[in-house]
Formats: structure tokens, sequence, C-alpha cells
């Protein structure tokens, strides 16, 4: 992969019509490029007119999916319970299923399946030139951003605490063996529990660097000239600055359709701002080859 390209902004902004015409500019010159949707609320489909459930070549070396995030939470849950089992089967006790089944109506494991889906997709096309991402608004978008950070923070202290008991243990192990069950691992490496904690960062580390990279990442921030467009672009931009995230160019979409909007170039004045008129059929190829070829000097 020589690049991946997030589409942020609030809703209705044009993200997906923007992330569309980089998709097909990239193709149209020979490039092959993965388009996916982690929206749960996709339209990208809505653009292409086909169906979208599985990865589907839309334009030459151009193939498209809508991620289902539903999916990827019921195979979260099950992964996440089979490995439970296996690193707690000596608590035969904890029904596991019934946990689980009130889990995935828990606040925050949507955005945890999303946050899966897409480590997962980035990897499996990884042999792509180009992996375009299209997100869903702001609030989500930035709760899925955070995710990997913030585990990784909670990852480091439970090895830490892990690392610790572990040693306790074979501390007392070494002075009263039978104190100890033979179930529980007195090593490190032996330890399931440590073990499945390193799986879970090197998880969130994939991300991270994904995010962090200033050479394979680009963002671009797809904003209106409506106050709370502007708003909400700031929201972004002090939500990425939190996150040490750089992004890298404004998409002005629907130039002059909203009134004009001079606070834009001021808020935004240490980045390239990208004019671009509304498009009245955003299923033609060619209008949108045209508005992606603006964008590809700052993504190739």
């Amino acid at each position: 992969m020589k690049r991946i390209i997030f589409f942020l902004g609030k809703g209705g902004v044009g993200k997906t019509t923007s992330s569309a015409a980089l998709s097909y500019a990239l193709s149209d010159k020979d490039h092959t490029v993965y388009w996916m949707s982690i929206d749960p609320a996709h339209n990208i489909s809505d653009i292409t007119k086909t169906p979208l459930k599985t990865k589907t070549n839309i334009y030459k070396n151009l193939f498209a999916e809508e991620i289902d995030i539903d999916k990827y939470l019921k195979k979260f849950l099950h992964q996440t319970t089979q490995r439970m089992k296996e690193t707690y089967k000596y608590l035969q006790i904890i029904n596991l299923e019934h946990m689980f089944d009130i889990l995935k109506h828990s606040p925050g494991m949507e955005e945890y399946a999303t946050m899966y889906a897409l480590k997962d997709k980035i990897e499996e096309n990884s042999d792509f030139e180009y992996i375009v991402v299209d997100t869903p608004p702001t609030g989500l978008m930035l709760k899925i951003f955070t995710l990997p950070f913030s585990s990784k923070m909670w990852i480091e202290k439970l090895i830490k605490w892990r690392k610790m008991i572990i040693s306790k243990r074979a501390a007392i192990a070494n002075i009263k063996p039978d104190a100890i069950d033979k179930d529980l691992a007195i090593a490190e490496e032996d330890d399931k529990v440590l073990k499945e904690l390193g799986f879970q960062k090197e998880y969130v580390d994939f991300l991270i660097n994904i995010l962090l990279d200033r050479e394979q990442t680009r963002i671009a921030i797809v904003l209106n000239e409506d106050k709370m467009s502007l708003n909400e672009s700031k929201l972004i931009v002090e939500g990425l600055e939190q996150l040490s995230i750089k992004y890298d160019f404004i998409i002005l979409n629907k130039e002059g359709l909203m009134g004009k909007n001079d606070e834009i170039k001021t808020a935004f004045k240490d980045k390239p701002i990208l004019s671009v008129p509304f498009i009245r059929d955003a299923t033609n190829i060619e209008s949108l080859i045209k508005i992606g070829e603006r964008f590809l000097n700052l993504v190739i």
C-alpha cells in the first residue's frame, strides 16, 4: 500500500462524494484503489448503483465495499468469547455466552467493532496502491480514532499489573509449590492472559501507527460554508490534535451554494483548501473524475 486517505466531516457535507471523486480519479490514472465505507449508514452504493456488501470491482482497478459493522460486531464477540473460554477455562462457572449477549448492546461496542473492521480491511487490502476510507459523521469517527489510543493506555497498564501478579505467584510457588493451582502460570511466557493482552496491543498499535504515519496517511476534512459545518470541522481538528494526528487538507464542498464564509480561510490558513462546486449528479463518473483530479497532487 502506497497511501491511505481518510475523509472526515459533518454528516451531509459531501464526504462520500469527495471520497468517490478521489477513488475514481486515482483509478482513471491506472492506480489500484480499494474504496471502503465504515459509516454504519453507508451510501457509497447510492453512487455506484451497485450492491457493495462484498468487495466489488466497479471501475477499471477500483474496488469498493461497504463494511457490515453489525457482522463485524458478531464476529468480534464470537472470537472474544472463544479466546476468553480458552484463557479462563479453569473458571467454568462464568456463563460467557450470556455475558456477551448483553455486552453487544453496551455503549462503545459499535466503535470497537468498527475499529477492528478498519484494521482487518486495511491489512486485507494492503496490496492495493491506495485505500480510500469514507467515514461516519464527526462524533462517531472521533470515538473510533480515539479508541486505539485509549485502549493502548489500558492494555499497557493491564500488562504491567499482570506481570506483577505472575511475579508474585512465582515467588509463592518457590516457597510453597502446592499453594498455586497447577493451571495458573508462574512464568510470563506461559500466561494466556498476558498473551491475549499482547494480541490486543498488536491490534491497537497497528492502527495508531497508521493514524500517525505522515508518509503513508492523508486526512481530508470536508465541509460546507455554513456555520454549523465550520464549527464541527474545528472540533474535528481539536480532536485530532489531542491525539497528535495531523490533517492534510480541507475540501470546501458545494462552494457558493450556501453563501460565502471568509472565516474558513482564516480557520484553516495553514492547510491547502480545495474548493469543489456542487455536483448535481454524483453518479456521473466523468464529473467525479474531474473533481477528483483536483485532489491528486495532495495524495499521490
